[in-house]
C-alpha cells in the first residue's frame, strides 16, 4: 500500500514538472517573440479614441498613466496641440520632440483615425509632422500584413509563403531610431487588426518564426504582384546583386494585372516634366533581359533628359517597367469612343504587313521592331492568351502611320505588363503554384535561390 502511495506521489511529481517546464517554454517563448515597431501614420491631425468602454492609458512628459476615451491632436501654426474627449476646452501644447505612450488592456485594440491596431502606440512631436507608430509582436503583426498582401481567400500555401516573406522582410528592416517599417507599400502594407482573418491567423500561427535566410542571415525578401512571365534579377532594377534574388520563371499568366495601358495628354506630360517641356519623343536606351526598360532618354520642348526605368515607373505612376511607349494622334473634335474607332478604321483601311514569328520573338520586341503597340498587334490577330505565340506563326501587323513629330494633338499611349519592381515572389505566380498543389517552401525556394527556411535567431540579423 505504501508502495502505491510513493508510485503515484512520484507520478504526480513528475507531471507537475513536466506541466511546469511547458508553461516555462510557452512564457519564454511569449517572451522571446521580436517586436516591431511600424509607422502607421505621419499627419498633422490625429484622432485616438478606445474601442468601447474600457479605457485608454497615456504617458508622457506630463501625463502619468492617465486614463481616457480618447483624443485628438493637431499641428497648426507651428503648435501642437492635444485635446481629450471628456474636457475639450482644455488645450494642451506640446513641445517638439515630445514623446507620449498610449496602450489598452481591449484586444479589440485601439482606434487611430478610421483603423485598429492591437498593442501599443509611440506617438512622437516632430518639427512638421505628427508621427505614429504601432508597436506590437511581429506574429499579430503578420495576421494583418498578410490580409493586407494578399486576399484571404487565395489558397492557404500562398498565405503561408506570404508570412514567412513577410516575417523575414520585416525582420530585416528593425534598427531605425523611431520605427522599423512603414505600412504602406513603400515597405509591406499593414491595415491593422480589420485585414486579419482565421485564414491569415492560421498561416501565420503555422510558419510561426520561419524565415528566409542565405549564409545565415535574413535575405532582403522582396515580393511584388506580377512579373509577366519572368522575375527579374536584383542588380537590373537597383544597384545591388543578391545571389537569392535572381530571374526565375513566373506562373502569373491568368491575373487581370498581366496586361495594362495608360495614357498621357500633353499638359500631363508637361505637369510630370516641366524643366525639359513635356515629352515630344521617348527613347529606351537599354533593356534587362526579360523585357524591362532600365534607362530612357526624353525629349521636350526645352531640352533631352536621361532616367531610369525605375525613375519613370515613380514619376508617371506606372505599374511596371516592362512598358513600351507610342505617340498616337488624336482628334481634338470627336469623342473618346469616336477616336478610337476612327484610328481602328485607318488601321484596317492600310493593308496590314504579315509577319512570320521567328526564334526568340515575343509580342513586345515585334512591336518594338514595327513602331506599333502590343495592343495592336492582339487586337488585329485576335489573339487570346498574349503571351504564347509560335515560331512559324503568321501574324498581321498594322502599319504604323502615325508620326512621333506631328502636330500638338499627340498623346501618348504606355503599354505595360505585371505590377510591381518584378524582383522575388510574384503573388500572382505563388498563387498557381498553390493551386497546383506546391507547398509554402517550394513556392519561395522556386523565387529565392538557395535559400534555407529556418527558426529566427537574433544572429542571423
Amino acid at each position: 500500500m505504501i508502495s502505491k502511495i510513493i508510485k503515484t506521489t512520484n507520478n504526480f511529481c513528475l507531471i507537475s514538472i513536466i506541466i511546469f517546464c511547458l508553461s516555462q517554454t510557452r512564457t519564454v517563448s511569449a517572451s522571446t517573440e521580436p517586436i516591431i515597431n511600424v509607422l502607421i501614420l505621419k499627419d498633422n491631425k490625429v484622432r485616438i479614441r478606445s474601442d468601447r468602454s474600457i479605457p485608454l492609458r497615456i504617458k508622457g512628459q506630463r501625463f502619468s498613466n492617465k486614463k481616457i476615451k480618447g483624443f485628438i491632436l493637431k499641428k497648426q501654426n507651428n503648435k501642437t496641440t492635444l485635446s481629450f474627449d471628456k474636457n475639450k476646452q482644455k488645450i494642451y501644447e506640446l513641445k517638439n520632440k515630445e514623446k507620449l505612450v498610449v496602450s489598452s488592456s481591449d484586444s479589440r485594440g485601439i482606434w487611430v483615425d478610421q483603423k485598429r491596431y492591437a498593442g501599443k502606440l509611440k506617438i512622437f512631436i516632430r518639427d512638421n509632422d505628427i508621427l505614429v507608430v504601432n508597436v506590437l509582436g511581429i506574429e499579430n503583426y503578420l495576421s494583418s500584413v498578410v490580409g493586407s498582401e494578399m486576399p484571404a481567400k487565395w489558397p492557404l500555401e500562398a498565405l503561408k509563403a506570404q508570412a514567412i516573406a513577410s516575417r523575414t522582410y520585416a525582420l530585416k528592416q528593425k534598427g531605425n531610431s523611431l520605427y522599423d517599417i512603414d505600412s504602406t507599400n513603400m515597405n509591406q502594407v499593414y491595415i491593422g487588426l480589420e485585414a486579419g482573418t482565421y485564414k491569415t491567423k492560421r498561416a501565420v500561427k503555422s510558419t510561426r518564426s520561419l524565415v528566409l535566410t542565405y549564409k545565415d542571415k535574413l535575405i532582403n525578401s522582396l515580393f511584388h504582384s506580377s512579373s509577366a512571365g519572368m522575375t527579374e534579377n536584383s542588380q537590373d532594377v537597383w544597384k545591388n546583386k543578391y545571389p537569392y534574388l535572381s530571374s526565375v520563371k513566373d506562373f502569373d499568366k491568368n491575373n487581370p494585372k498581366l496586361r495594362w495601358n495608360t495614357k498621357f495628354s500633353k499638359s500631363q506630360l508637361q505637369k510630370l516634366f516641366p524643366r525639359i517641356g513635356g515629352i515630344n519623343l521617348i527613347e529606351i536606351v537599354n533593356i534587362t533581359s526579360t523585357g524591362r526598360v532600365k534607362n530612357v532618354r526624353i525629349h521636350g520642348d526645352f531640352g533631352i533628359d536621361e532616367i531610369s526605368g525605375v525613375d519613370l515607373r515613380k514619376r508617371m505612376n506606372l505599374k511596371s517597367t516592362l512598358v513600351r511607349f507610342k505617340f498616337v494622334e488624336i482628334n481634338k473634335t470627336k469623342s473618346t469612343n469616336e477616336n478610337r474607332k476612327l484610328l481602328a478604321t485607318n488601321l484596317l483601311e492600310n493593308k496590314p504587313l504579315t509577319y512570320i514569328v521567328r526564334v526568340g520573338d515575343t509580342l513586345i520586341s515585334i512591336a518594338d521592331q514595327y513602331n506599333v503597340s502590343v495592343d495592336e498587334i492582339v487586337n488585329l490577330n485576335n489573339i487570346q492568351n498574349s503571351s504564347l505565340i509560335n515560331i512559324g506563326q503568321s501574324l498581321f501587323l498594322p502599319r504604323n502611320s502615325m508620326s512621333s513629330s506631328s502636330s500638338s494633338e499627340k498623346i501618348l499611349v504606355v503599354s505595360g505588363y505585371g505590377s510591381g519592381h518584378g524582383v522575388g515572389m510574384s503573388q500572382w505566380g505563388a498563387k498557381y503554384m498553390a493551386k497546383k498543389g506546391a507547398k509554402a517552401k517550394t513556392i519561395l525556394k522556386h523565387f529565392y535561390k538557395g535559400v534555407e527556411i529556418k527558426s529566427f535567431k537574433k544572429y542571423f540579423l
